[in-house]
């Protein structure tokens, strides 16, 4: 702010200086004084601009401070047909066009919520989704049912580092290294609640992202 300040100041000496240098000619009245006219409305007219352009500036730099914490509702509001006023205008409907998306983001969001839980309530084989980004373990209610537990939830950690799930552990580790995206097996998994367990035919998956990102990994099993 403090640099543009002195860059007006500076332009307006010089174009003072350009007046009396011209005036030093004996140029007739009239000339002088359009040319002080001139030279005033083009201040004026520069530092109308040039403080439109800073407010401008403050407005996006606080709408740009809102979408960084994920408040996308906050628009620029300029008055007047000018460059900058259309600038604000082409921002908003920007704005206005990502919470569109947003919103239908988020209902696709709740409808996959929906279907999971409607799944996990319903189907028979047991479910369980070992999150790797959380390191948890998600249990559908077949999976609970199949080992006597009332949890849905776990650490993969409590799972796999138990000594007695070693092949499950091994199967675990074949995905994780990437050595394999689909392992299946029989055996004997356990739980760490209330010594859990079940003879199970086990199939892991997987999952991962559009960058070959591996996020989670799916277990279905049925029981033996």
């Amino acid at each position: 702010m403090k640099r543009k300040l002195n860059i007006i100041f500076s332009l307006i000496i010089a174009v003072f200086a350009a007046i009396w240098y011209l005036g030093s000619y004996n140029l007739p009245t009239c000339y002088r004084d359009s040319i002080v006219v001139l030279c005033g409305i083009g201040i004026v007219g520069a530092l109308f601009l040039l403080n439109r352009f800073i407010l401008f500036r403050k407005k996006m730099e606080l709408a740009i401070t809102h979408i960084l914490e994920n408040n996308f509702h906050t628009g620029i509001s300029m008055d007047g047909d000018d460059e900058i006023s259309f600038l604000a205008k082409r921002f908003n409907a920007a704005l206005d066009r990502i919470n569109e998306y947003d919103v239908l983001r988020e209902q696709r969001i709740d409808y996959l919520n929906r279907m999971i839980t409607t799944l996990n309530r319903n189907i028979q084989n047991g479910v369980m989704l070992l999150d790797i980004i959380t390191s948890k373990i998600k249990i559908n209610k077949a999976a609970q049912d199949m080992f006597g537990i009332n949890q849905d939830e776990l650490s993969i950690d409590s799972v796999v580092k138990l000594e007695t799930n070693e092949q499950f552990n091994k199967m675990y580790q074949e995905i994780i290294g990437r050595r394999a995206n689909t392992i299946a097996a029989d055996m004997e998994l356990f739980l760490p609640i209330l010594k859990a367990k079940a003879t199970v035919s086990l199939k892991m998956f997987a999952i991962k992202d559009k960058e070959e990102k591996l996020n989670s990994i799916l277990c279905i099993f049925r029981k033996e």
